[in-house]
């Protein structure tokens, strides 16, 4: 999975940087949908979100939880692109918060249990989001060190809130050692319920720390 979602993204880095993005004008051309012109008789009571493709319009299933006044419309290539990006730094971050002894031990089942499914809870956290939403959404390049959980959030640059948090917790059932509960907090429940993606057995053996370098939150 992480060979997969290293993959190559051919981007200009200079729409790309490390706290996710700062979109050029073009780039936001490309990500935004022009609003289609409604009919005579069209009603604004229950604007829909439309999935754009280069061809044709696909119905999310889904809505904004916020109220709106118009049709809004996402570009759903343009979309999949910073996905995967996000997923490409969520595993370079990963990493640098393991540190290399962790790291070493535990690489393989995060790769192939944890990312799969941290991608899928992802994408259906951000298919919510609109265009004017992703002009403003931020990823944080600072995993904590020592004990604490976070690896990184997705937030609303404007507002400062999170959108979404991926952690990993320490947990230590009783006679099985120490194991790695990786899981997530989302704003579409108000980040109040835990939900777990996976989890990863260490030993009997207290791990080390997470890597403890000096991190500035951005």
């Amino acid at each position: 999975m992480l060979r997969q979602v290293k993959r190559g993204l051919v981007i200009s880095s200079a729409l790309l940087t490390f706290g996710l993005f700062v979109p050029s004008i073009d780039f936001v051309r490309d990500v935004q949908a022009e609003e289609p012109q409604k009919t005579q008789g069209e009603s604004n009571e229950n604007p829909l979100i439309y999935q754009v493709n280069e061809d044709s319009y696909d119905l999310f299933g889904d809505v904004l939880p916020a109220k709106i006044e118009q049709y809004i419309h996402r570009n759903a290539s343009s979309a999949d692109v910073i996905n995967d990006y996000i997923m490409k730094q969520a595993a370079e971050q990963s990493m640098l918060k393991f540190g290399t002894v962790i790291s070493e031990k535990i690489n393989m089942p995060f790769e192939e249990q944890i990312l799969p499914r941290l991608d899928s809870v992802l994408r259906e956290t951000t298919e919510t989001l609109s265009d004017k939403d992703w002009e403003q959404i931020k990823m944080s390049t600072s995993p904590s060190a020592g004990l604490g959980e976070k690896i990184f959030h997705l937030y609303n640059e404007e507002t400062r809130e999170d959108i979404f948090r991926f952690h990993v917790r320490r947990d230590q059932p009783p006679k099985q050692g120490y194991v790695f509960n990786f899981h997530y907090h989302t704003y579409l429940d108000k980040h109040e319920k835990h939900h777990t993606i996976g989890n990863i057995h260490w030993g009997k053996d207290m791990p080390p720390r997470w890597n403890s370098t000096d991190r500035v939150y951005s």
